[in-house]
């Protein structure tokens, strides 16, 4: 009986043994993967490692563009100040009351014209700069208007001059001056304001042809010492001017001149007064007007 038993036992373990070993071979021998499901696990990891470099490039431009953002915005608000002379001329007097604002102006105690003056400024530079400029042309008596723009930049809001006509309808024509890169914005406003009648550039020129067809006057008024301007840009953009605008060249003049910001980055010193230049500016735009618009 003893025999009998521990045989039975023997041979349960055996078939369990074989019974395992047939079990084990039969999965050896069965793929564990197909080549179908191989080829989309490759093609997810393929997948997946595409998008973490795309992630990492757009981690990478985002660090770029934000970069470049804080660099220019710290550009744009480095703007060159009004310097003393322009705060004096910021002052009311017994000619010319001065009102301060986004869009500053000069208005004459006695007589004042039918025309008014709009000033754009160059780029990065406060409109306050040209309060010299400003206050000399209402002691002459002409209202005007020196007109803030977005980040002292006139490409931001080159339309501003819209505003200041249209607030003053009392006055029947317009000039308006535009200081290097306020020059080319101001073009853009005189091209849709019919009420504009000329422009003057100080050390600026227009990018194309289209004053040509609005019947405008211009004057073009530069320095001889500017070390900001292209000299030859200026001189291939007359074909673009009417055939009577008039030219002034200020000998010894320099950019920064116009208004009183100090020396822009670039630019050249002066070798005449910077008084002088004004009142060279000033008798040739007063002269324009009398001549041209009035």
């Amino acid at each position: 009986m003893h025999s009998d038993k521990s045989s039975k036992i023997r041979r349960k373990k055996k078939n369990e043994k074989k019974y395992d070993t047939f079990s084990l071979t039969m999965e050896l021998n069965r793929p564990l993967i197909t080549e179908e499901e191989l080829k989309k696990q490759n093609e997810e990891k393929e997948r997946q490692r595409k998008r973490q470099i795309n992630r990492n490039i757009l981690k990478i431009l985002a660090c770029v563009v934000a970069i470049v953002l804080v660099g220019s915005l710290a550009w744009l608000l480095n703007a060159y100040e009004p310097q003393d002379i322009a705060r004096e001329n910021l002052v009311s007097n017994s000619e010319v009351k001065v009102e301060e604002g986004n869009i500053t102006e000069f208005i004459p105690n006695d007589v004042v014209s039918n025309t008014g003056v709009i000033i754009y400024p160059g780029a990065r530079i406060d409109v306050k700069a040209y309060a010299p400029l400003a206050n000399r042309l209402a002691q002459n008596g002409y209202k005007v208007f020196a007109v803030d723009m977005p980040f002292n930049m006139a490409i931001f809001s080159s339309h501003k001059a819209d505003k200041v006509i249209e607030e003053n309808k009392d006055i029947e024509n317009w000039v308006i001056v535009g200081h290097s890169l306020g020059g080319a914005m101001a073009t853009k406003a005189l091209e849709t304001n019919n009420k504009i009648k000329g422009i003057v550039y100080l050390a600026s020129y227009p990018s194309g042809d289209a004053l040509k067809n609005t019947g405008a006057k211009v004057l073009s008024i530069w320095g001889s010492k500017d070390g900001v301007i292209n000299f030859d840009n200026m001189i291939n953009a007359r074909e673009y001017l009417p055939v009577d605008t008039k030219y002034v060249e200020i000998e010894g003049g320099n950019h920064s001149a116009f208004g009183d910001y100090g020396l822009q980055k670039g630019d050249t010193k002066s070798i005449i007064p910077e008084e002088k230049q004004l009142d060279i500016t000033v008798e040739s735009i007063c002269n324009f007007i009398s001549d041209k618009i009035n």
